[in-house]
């Protein structure tokens, strides 16, 4: 199969880097905005920046990988998605990300692929911002990276939960 457009899987721009993390989950601008959202991690840690372009960000949150709430993708359809949420007292930060491939049945035609992303922020569990990414600016470098760091702590992702294996 051939793809129509290229995934930003490819090559991060250079706004897009993640500050002493080794892989990016999601990096976008805000639409009609000029902040922007990072969510970056390596195996022990993840950390989520939201703020302007250029500068410091507004808010950074760093969790563990053994304790990040993620859930990935179950596998099934044509759109790819996963999402994470952060917690900062009594508010919840999830951002979600997605790769929709609408396949053909010609095998020959292209495979047209969106990208989408976002952060929904709620406070004492009731939603006050959903932001969406500007899908131009989506950038995603790898989107089975946190269930890989999180194998790599001998977990696994069974019925809706993470689980640790027994040794």
């Amino acid at each position: 199969m051939r793809y129509a457009v290229a995934l930003s899987l490819l090559a991060a721009p250079a706004w897009a880097e993640c500050g002493g993390y080794d892989s990016t989950f999601l990096f976008c601008q805000i639409e009609n905005s000029a902040k922007t959202l990072w969510v970056c991690f390596d195996d022990e840690a993840a950390s989520y920046r939201f703020g302007p372009t250029m500068g410091a960000p507004e808010l950074e949150l760093v969790e563990r990988i053994a304790t990040l709430d993620y859930t990935p993708w179950p596998g099934a359809g044509s759109t790819i998605w996963e999402e994470v949420v952060f917690y900062n007292q009594n508010y919840s930060y999830t951002v979600a990300v997605a790769v929709r491939r609408d396949i053909p049945d010609d095998p020959d035609a292209l495979v047209k692929v969106d990208q989408f992303g976002g952060v929904i922020v709620k406070r004492n569990n009731v939603e006050i911002a959903n932001l969406t990414c500007d899908p131009a600016t989506i950038y995603i470098d790898r989107l089975d990276g946190l269930s890989e760091a999180k194998n790599q702590l001998g977990n696994v992702y069974s019925d809706g939960e993470w689980v640790e294996l027994p040794d």
